[in-house]
Parts: C-alpha cells; structure tokens; sequence
C-alpha cells in the first residue's frame, strides 16, 4: 500500500514537472526577450543625460554656422530621446506584461516570436542612435 501511494506521488509529480517545461520555442522567446529587455536596461540610464544635453545644446544655439551644428546636435538628441519614448510605448503594447497564454498557443507564440525579432533590430538601432547622439553632443560642447 505504502508503494503504490509513494508511486502514485512520484508520478504526479513527474507529471507536474513535465508539465510546467517550457518548450524550445518558449525558451528561445524568452531568450530573446531578455536580450531586448538587456539592452533597453543599458540605455534607459541614459534619458536623464540626454534631457541635460538637449538643455545644454539650447543655449548654444545661434544662426552662426557653429550654432547651427548645436542645433543639429539637439535635433539628434532629441529624436533619439524621442524614438525611446516611443519604442517603449510601442514595445509595451505589443507585449504586455501578462502574457503567458500566448506561450501555449504555438501559433500565437511563432507570430510573438516574429515581432520580437522585429523589436531586437530596432532597438539595436535604438541603442546605436542613443550612444551616438550622446557622443556627437558631448564631443560638441567640449569644443566650446
């Protein structure tokens, strides 16, 4: 008697554990996923310094042909900030938060799968237009 129960127990437990794996192709889009997540987490940091940038880029700007390139230096700031804003708001409305009932759905699943590789590129560009508006700013009030 005390064998079947222990048998019985160690298979509903088997079961549960099978049950609650994820499958490869959930385990990639989580993969994923976090390497988005990764990189959004290293730029985010980053919108405070371009907020001062883009005040600090404000007083320099003049019609002078140096107050000029100050000028297209905040432009570049200011729509790397804003591309930010809005791939965040875009990101969050195509994935949010409580979604676990797309992973048992394999079709549902493959086309999360193709959207968030669509995310990973833009947000690589994001990062890049980040990291360069900065440099190019800060590069610029050096000079002066």
């Amino acid at each position: 008697m005390k064998l079947s129960f222990l048998y019985s127990a160690l298979l509903a437990l088997l079961i549960c554990v099978s049950c609650n794996q994820l499958s490869k192709e959930e385990q990639e889009f989580d993969v994923l996923m976090q390497k988005v997540i990764d990189v959004h987490d290293e730029v985010m940091p980053k919108m405070g310094e371009m907020s001062s940038l883009i005040k600090d880029l404000e007083s320099k700007i003049d019609t002078t042909a140096q107050g000029q390139s100050y000028a297209k230096a905040q432009k570049d700031v200011k729509d790397a900030y804003d591309f930010m804003m809005t791939w965040m708001s875009d990101f969050s409305d195509q994935f949010p938060h409580e979604e676990e009932s797309s992973k048992t759905d394999p079709e549902k699943l493959s086309s999360q799968m193709k959207l968030l590789k669509e995310e990973e590129v833009k947000v690589t560009k994001l990062k890049e237009q980040i990291n360069s508006s900065i440099e190019n700013a800060k590069q610029l009030l050096q000079k002066s």
